[in-house]
């Protein structure tokens, strides 16, 4: 048998979604189901002046219509700060706001009812720009104001750099939003067992987010609240918070009328209500001396928060201390403004407010690169951390190995060997450039979400020698049930296939906290181990008296357990478990991991805000057409700090698949707002990446520098898309010759910078 570590093994759902077997929450019903509705508010900010629903309650089929009177217990859903109704009472804040909840024996007449409803509202002063937000006089989305919270990073700023520095670079970036556009929408079942106890059936990333907001409107303790995870149809982020609301819904409707009610989100008001990535400005000031060696940063960004705070908070510890990359800079002044406007609310997202601050980062550094005169990838390898300077800028000592270099020595040498055709016709008109991006990636969540740092496992070992698992952390895509079973195959000795790994539910393990942070594979896997330590402190007993040596040398391998050092010496491990059967030993185990704790000043910013860090680079080569401002991204090469490789096929499918979506943000995906309403909510206008707009992908995976996961692993679900816009970014601006500073690069943004921008040669003149 092969070993499992590093292997390319089917992953254990592959055959069933390919084929088409999977049963996702749209193919569930029970007898009696209802379908269930929302009515939204239509315009924000506004007052509710009445809401009458007796012509949704007149519509046949129609069993229910609640509103925010009717929600049992706590009429909240608010994920970390208490500022957000289930139901709204008396303000709408933002467009897609809940008025009311429908449950219809078909979806026609759900949708029917909910239709019927015209509340009328009164129309509120609102502010849609997250600087404008905090001027004076600017219209309050929220009675505490619209400044939520500043995070800063304080590191010798202000010192003899920041006064003295000969090259200073200033900037203003605008960052649009995202749309997460997984393929399943947003939907859950909620069954009611009885008037204490139900149970949600959810396409979700954190099945314990859901237990503890539907236990909380219905007013009951988390005990009575079981949460299973369906399969789950695509998250990025997307499926981590948001679905509190949907089950929340439905969980209501379903105590309301003593029947099974499924809601599923139309496509249409998924993309009008549901969280995005959050817009940002961002303002720099850098400075250098002339030969491009930094000697201060000084990064302000405004993040729009939306309507509700959300994750918000979280989002931007991540930006605030990612704010500056992976650079040795002596003097940082960082300020991170999380600011209420009535957009849509931001959320969790691929990178969790580091893509943000990276591209913007990345623009700078190739800004810098221009006005001193030196090659962008030179100067970024003169401020490069190293293992002469490796601290961050929070002050963090980073330890040796430190990748940040070979990453680049790698991806530069990847694009300079590509030799693949040119994908596009050659043309005249066409412009073609390099633009790299590197990225510092803190693995697991932020120092401030620590106490949700955290996951169990339960390893159940069978007569035959097979094996169950139960994970509390979520598979929505990204091979997670693969990680986990490859772990729990190398740590037991068995083949893969002998592993079968379960999706989460939590009335069979403890809260795990939210599958985010590329915490996936690293949090699931080392609970996973600590279960298998436990479980073999009753077996290798065992198996050492069958094979006649100490339990210290026993070791297991290819389905068998044998003496360390000599392989002739084994036993089955199916008569092991037979032996441990026959003596009434236990062979389940249940494994807990946690972060350890870590120092963190939150007043300046310093400390140790992550546990360990990868380090990536891409480098993008690009065609442009500056006639019809379309860019086509020929060729990416990627170097990853992955730690060691668990699945090899997961692991490239991360980074293919973050490539080609953060493609998308960097150039097609625009969230077309008019004061918070979503004028594109669908993928007719909405546009995303399609297979004929990839490109071709080289990679390389670094396994030199290991990290804190199972056996060395580092996450890669988020370094796999943070640094691709940003060296999209950078080639466009270099076929361009100009600087371009919002996002994303759509034609009429390229053809109207083209008729505005100054040449490079202007700007160094």
């Amino acid at each position: 048998m092969a070993e499992p570590l590093g292997g390319r093994h089917p992953r254990p759902d592959a055959v069933m979604k390919v084929a088409g077997s999977a049963r996702y929450v749209g193919d569930l019903a029970l007898p009696g189901m209802l379908h269930a509705a929302i009515v939204a508010a239509p315009g924000a900010p506004a007052r509710v002046v009445s809401l009458d629903l007796e012509p949704a309650r007149a519509v046949p089929g129609v069993e229910a219509v609640l509103a925010a009177g009717d929600v049992p217990g706590a009429n909240l859903v608010g994920t970390i700060f208490p500022d957000q109704p289930l139901l709204v009472e008396d303000r709408v804040r933002m467009v897609g706001d809940r008025l009311a909840l429908v449950a219809a024996r078909t979806p026609e007449a759900a949708w029917t009812a909910a239709a019927a409803v015209e509340p009328e509202l009164e129309p509120l002063p609102g502010v849609h720009d997250p600087v404008e937000a905090l001027e004076p006089g600017a219209p309050v989305v929220h009675e505490s104001g619209n400044l939520v919270r500043t995070f800063r990073v304080r590191r010798n700023a202000g010192g003899d750099g920041a006064a003295s520095a000969p090259v200073v670079v200033e900037a203003e970036y605008r960052i649009g939003g995202q749309e997460h556009a997984y393929l399943e929408p947003q939907g859950c079942l909620a069954i009611p067992e009885s008037r204490s106890r139900i149970t949600i059936v959810a396409s979700c990333q954190c099945p314990f987010y859901v237990q503890h907001a539907v236990a909380r409107v219905l007013g009951l303790p988390l005990a009575s609240v079981r949460v299973r995870q369906a399969h789950t149809g695509g998250g990025f982020g997307g499926k981590e918070d948001y679905p509190s609301e949907v089950a929340a819904c439905a969980a209501v409707l379903a105590f309301a009328t003593g029947r099974p009610v499924r809601l599923i989100y139309s496509r249409e008001y998924d993309l009008q209500a549901t969280t995005k990535r959050h817009a940002m400005v961002v303002r720099h000031r850098w400075g250098a001396d002339t030969d491009g060696r930094l000697l201060f940063a000084e990064v302000e960004s405004f993040l729009d928060a939306g309507a509700y705070v959300g994750l918000s908070t979280v989002v931007a510890e991540r930006a605030n201390v990612s704010a500056i990359g992976p650079y040795h800079v002596p003097s940082v002044k960082v300020d991170t403004h999380v600011v209420h406007t009535n957009n849509l609310f931001g959320g969790a997202y691929r990178g969790f407010g580091a893509p943000q601050v990276t591209w913007a980062h990345e623009a700078t550094m190739d800004r810098l690169a221009r006005a001193v005169g030196v090659d962008p990838v030179e100067i970024r390898r003169r401020n490069l951390l190293t293992g002469e300077s490796c601290t961050t800028c929070t002050g963090q000592e980073l330890p040796s190995p430190v990748l940040a270099g070979a990453c680049l020595d790698r991806a530069t040498e990847l694009a300079a060997a590509w030799t693949g055709s040119a994908t596009v016709a050659p043309s005249p008109h066409l412009r073609r450039g390099t633009g790299v991006a590197l990225v510092l990636y803190g693995c697991n969540l932020h120092h401030g979400g620590q106490f949700l740092d955290r996951s169990s496992a339960v390893v159940i070992l069978q007569p035959d020698a097979s094996a169950i698992v139960r994970v509390g952390l979520t598979e929505m895509g990204q091979g997670n049930l693969a990680s986990a079973q490859t772990v729990a195959a190398q740590a037991l000795g068995l083949d893969p296939s002998r592993v079968e790994v379960w999706e989460p539910d939590t009335a069979t393990v403890a809260d795990s906290g939210p599958t985010v942070a590329s915490r996936g594979a690293h949090s699931t896997g080392l609970a996973i181990l600590d279960a298998v330590r436990r479980l073999r402190r009753r077996l290798d007993p065992v198996a050492a008296g069958l094979l006649g040596c100490a339990p210290g040398e026993v070791e297991l391998a290819d389905g068998v357990a044998r003496v360390a050092g000599d392989p002739s010496r084994a036993v089955p491990l199916e008569r092991v478990l037979g032996e441990m059967t026959a003596r009434r030993i236990e062979t389940i185990a249940t494994g807990w991991w946690r972060s350890r704790p870590r120092w963190f000043d939150e007043a300046t910013g310093l400390g140790s805000p992550y546990e360990t860090y990868a380090f990536a680079c891409h480098v993008a080569q690009v065609a442009v057409d500056p006639e019809l401002g379309l860019v086509r991204v020929e060729h990416v090469a990627a170097a990853h700090d992955v730690g060691r490789i668990l699945h090899r096929d997961a692991i490239e499918g991360q980074i293919q698949g973050g490539i080609v979506q953060a493609m998308g943000w960097g150039l097609l995906e625009r969230l077309e707002l008019d004061r918070g309403r979503l004028l594109n909510p669908s993928f007719t206008d909405y546009l995303i990446p399609t297979a004929s707009d990839t490109p071709e992908i080289s990679m390389a995976l670094l396994e030199d520098a290991p990290g804190a996961g199972p056996f060395g692993a580092k996450g890669i679900g988020e370094p796999s898309f943070i640094p691709t816009a940003a060296a999209i970014r950078n080639a466009v601006c270099d076929a361009l010759g100009i600087e371009i500073d919002r996002l994303p690069f759509t034609p009429p943004v390229i053809v109207d910078a083209l008729g505005t921008a100054h040449p490079f040669a202007d700007l160094l003149d």
